[in-house]
């Protein structure tokens, strides 16, 4: 696991022509352990998405993929060995049972078009803007999405080209992509998660990938960005003091407690997520543990414990357990 970070980390720092004819192999490795890194933390977010959709103030349907743009890469060269496709936007992995699987899309299909509109036409490549061009079908598909319950993508075998009908169902709004920068790290934008190649390795079980993903998710689903924003909470140094620091705190606390909940729903086991919060905390507690804006690990441990009691008491309804901060937004909604 330590190997494939590095040379991730070494491609995604280097230059095409630092490469070898003898180290072709180990770039496509890792630019594949990347992708399984994304279709782990996909999978994840979208299982619990969907466990949670009950519940949630805010919908969406999400196709249940990752797509990338072979430009993207540091080396196209090894990234085209690595994901051969027909065109330059493909679908790098689809979320087993997902909706996009359920399609009949598979990895490496390439993207052509979406709802009879060509992508390269519709979104020509410019130099350093390969990420803006998935940024740009992602958010044609889920625009679509927002206004019906299927969209239309034609894929690219081989030069046969298809017309794929995706049809979603509604789960929790949030997105979800693995950060190539170096560090220990993961954060939630209010519509996007995030959680670093490192955190990802670090986190190898798919219980410890998902009480962070749980965390992070709950920020989004309780709109943590969008209540700070409104009440003008600095991020700045600032955040570490007085009203700001209190502020940011008790979104930390609720998503911690919203966690619990989400997990449960998704079918994972709370008690193993705290189980890698401790693993985490030792490791890393020097790290997001120790600010003003989080409390102590030990009395966050705590809060996590006394929040499974009260899931554990309150019992499991037809849609799974009922998450008091969730169903408090939905009414004021």
């Amino acid at each position: 696991m330590i190997r494939l970070a590095l040379a991730t980390f070494a491609i995604f720092f280097s230059s095409p022509a630092d490469a070898d004819a003898d180290g072709d192999m180990i770039q496509v490795e890792a630019f594949r352990g990347l992708i399984e890194q994304d279709l782990r933390l996909a999978s994840i977010g979208y299982r619990l998405a969907a466990g949670n959709r009950s519940f949630c103030p805010v919908l969406a349907r999400n196709p249940g993929w990752v797509i990338h743009d072979i430009a993207q890469y540091s080396n196209v060269r090894i990234a085209a060995l690595a994901f051969p496709s027909a065109e330059s936007v493909s679908v790098a992995a689809v979320v087993a049972n997902g909706p996009a699987a359920r399609a009949g899309v598979v990895a490496n299909d390439g993207l052509s078009g979406i709802a009879g509109t060509a992508i390269d036409t519709a979104f020509a490549l410019k130099k350093g803007a390969s990420r803006v061009r998935v940024a740009a079908v992602n958010a044609t598909i889920a625009a679509a999405l927002e206004t019906q319950a299927s969209v239309a993508v034609t894929v690219n075998k081989g030069g046969t080209r298809t017309e794929r009908l995706i049809s979603p169902p509604l789960i929790c709004a949030s997105t979800f992509q693995i950060d190539t920068t170096s560090g220990i790290n993961a954060g939630a934008d209010g519509s996007m998660v995030s959680v670093s190649i490192e955190l990802a390795l670090f986190a190898d079980k798919e219980i410890d990938l998902a009480a962070i993903v749980a965390h992070e998710l709950a920020h989004n689903l309780l709109q943590h960005r969008a209540r700070l924003n409104t009440a003008k909470v600095s991020r700045g140094l600032g955040a570490l003091f007085g009203k700001s620091k209190n502020a940011i705190l008790q979104t930390e606390i609720e998503a911690d407690q919203l966690s619990i909940w989400l997990l449960a729903n998704a079918g994972y086991d709370p008690k193993s997520a705290l189980v890698f919060w401790q693993r985490y905390a030792q490791k890393h507690g020097a790290g997001i543990f120790t600010a003003g804006t989080h409390l102590r690990w030990k009395n966050r441990i705590k809060i996590m414990e006394a929040e499974m009691a009260v899931l554990y008491v309150s019992g499991k309804g037809e849609n799974g357990y009922a998450p008091p901060l969730l169903l408090k937004l939905r009414a004021e909604k």
